[in-house]
C-alpha cells in the first residue's frame, strides 16, 4: 500500500482543516495556516528551499526530487534546503492536495550522509513575521495540527485578473491561460497585446485558442491535479517567455518551435521580497500578490520543477474530436502551435527563422525572446 495516496492518517489531517473551514465560502484547497501561540514545548520546523535564484540549484532539486528525496544540510553552504526553526507569527499558504511523500536524508558532510525517516510533507509558501519576508520549503503533516487556520484569506477571482487593466500594459504581451481546477479538460489561451485583446487573424472574432495543461501524472496521484510534484500538471502564476528552442530531430514537431517559459531561472515573484513590484502591479491587482495561485509557480520552481515549455504535444482525432496528449508538466497547444507562433512573430516577440525551420536540421537551436521581460504568460485556474 505504501503511500496509497496517503489516507489513513492524511484522511484525519484533511477533515480537520476542511470542517474547520466550513465557514469559508469555497470549497478551494487553500488554506492560510499560522503559528499564533506554541501547543509543546518542543519547536516547529520547515525545510527551507535555499538558493531560489540559481539556475544550477534549481536543476540539482530537479534531479533529486524527481527521486523522491530531501537532502538537507544546516552546514553546507550550498545546501539546498535547510532545516529551520518557525517562529510564532509566521504564517504559510498551502494547497491541501499536493501532500507528497520524501525520503529525508541529513548530508553530514561532502561525502556522506544518513537517511533520517520517510514522511509526508506540504509544500507552502511562508510568511515570515519578523521582517514581512516569503521563503518556500516543505511543512510536514505531523506538525500542521499545531498551526491555526486563518479566515481572513481569500483568493482573488479568475475574471478579476484576466480583466485587469492598466496604463502600463501597452506596452506588454500577454497570454492568458485559464483552465479548469481538475486541469482534465482544455484551457483557453487568449492574448492581450498592447492593453487590446487580440482577435483570431482567420475568422476575426475574438482569439481563443485551446490548449491542454494536464501531465501524465505518472510522479504523482492520477486523481488529483497536483503542480508543486516533479512531471505533475502546469502550475499556475506568471510566467516570462525567455525564448525559443527549434530542431533536435527531423521530425514535424522539430520544425515547429517550442517556446520556453522558464529557462531554470527564477520567476517573477519568487523573491524574498517583491522587488519587481513595478510590472507585478501592471499585470496583477495589489491585493493578488500574496495569492497562492500566484505563488504556485514559485513554490513549484523552489521544489526542482523547471523546464516548462508552451509546445505542440500530441494530437489525436478521433470521430472528428481533438483528443490533446497529456505531458510532462508542459502546456500542450496541439494543431495550434504554428497560429501562436505567427501572432508572437508578428508582434515581434521572435523573428519568422527563429520559431519556423527553413529546412529540416536535427541541430537544436535556442533563441532569446526579443521583448524579454514585456512578454508574459499568466496561468490561472477558473474559479
Amino acid at each position: 500500500m505504501g503511500d496509497n495516496f496517503l489516507l489513513n492518517k492524511t484522511t484525519v489531517f484533511l477533515c480537520y482543516f476542511l470542517c474547520a473551514a466550513t465557514a469559508q465560502a469555497s470549497t478551494t484547497p487553500i488554506r492560510k495556516l499560522c503559528y499564533l501561540q506554541p501547543k509543546q514545548s518542543q519547536p516547529l520546523y520547515i525545510f527551507t528551499s535555499l538558493d531560489n535564484s540559481s539556475q544550477t540549484a534549481a536543476i540539482r532539486k530537479n534531479k533529486i526530487l524527481e527521486q523522491h528525496r530531501l537532502v538537507f544540510s544546516n552546514t553546507d553552504p550550498n545546501a539546498l534546503f535547510r532545516k529551520e526553526p518557525i517562529s510564532v507569527g509566521d504564517c504559510f499558504l498551502v494547497n491541501l492536495q499536493e501532500l507528497t511523500s520524501l525520503d529525508v536524508y541529513e548530508e553530514l558532510d561532502q561525502q556522506s550522509g544518513r537517511k533520517v525517516t520517510r514522511a509526508t510533507f506540504l509544500p507552502a509558501v511562508h510568511y515570515l513575521h519578523k521582517d514581512k519576508s516569503k521563503q518556500y520549503g516543505l511543512l510536514e503533516q505531523s506538525i500542521l495540527h499545531q498551526l491555526t487556520l486563518a479566515k481572513d484569506h481569500h483568493e482573488s477571482r479568475t475574471n478579476a485578473i484576466v480583466n485587469y487593466t492598466t496604463s502600463g500594459q501597452k506596452d506588454l504581451f500577454l497570454i492568458y491561460i485559464t483552465c479548469p481546477a481538475e486541469r482534465n479538460s482544455l484551457c483557453d489561451l487568449k492574448i492581450k497585446e498592447n492593453g487590446a485583446w487580440l482577435k483570431d487573424p482567420e475568422t476575426g472574432n475574438a482569439l481563443n485558442l485551446k490548449v491542454l495543461a494536464r501531465s501524465q501524472r505518472a510522479n504523482s496521484n492520477p486523481e488529483l491535479s497536483q503542480r508543486t510534484v516533479i512531471n505533475s500538471d502546469t502550475p499556475q502564476g506568471i510566467y516570462y517567455i525567455w525564448g525559443a528552442v527549434i530542431g533536435g530531430d527531423n521530425s514535424a514537431w522539430s520544425q515547429l518551435a517550442r517556446i520556453d517559459l522558464d529557462a531554470a531561472l527564477p520567476p517573477i515573484n519568487g523573491q524574498p521580497y517583491n522587488i519587481n513590484s513595478y510590472l507585478l502591479s501592471q499585470i496583477v491587482p495589489d491585493r493578488a500578490l500574496d495569492d497562492y495561485w500566484l505563488n504556485e509557480w514559485p513554490l513549484a520552481y523552489s521544489l526542482g520543477r523547471v523546464f516548462l515549455r508552451i509546445a505542440p504535444g500530441g494530437l489525436e482525432v478521433q470521430s472528428g474530436n481533438k483528443k490533446y496528449n497529456a505531458t510532462e508538466g508542459c502546456i500542450n497547444t496541439g494543431d495550434n502551435q504554428e497560429k501562436l507562433l505567427k501572432i508572437m512573430v508578428q508582434a515581434g516577440i521572435f523573428a519568422q527563422q527563429e520559431v519556423f525551420a527553413a529546412t529540416q536540421s536535427t541541430a537544436k537551436q535556442w533563441h532569446l525572446a526579443q521583448k524579454l521581460g514585456k512578454a508574459l504568460v499568466i496561468i490561472k485556474d477558473r474559479d
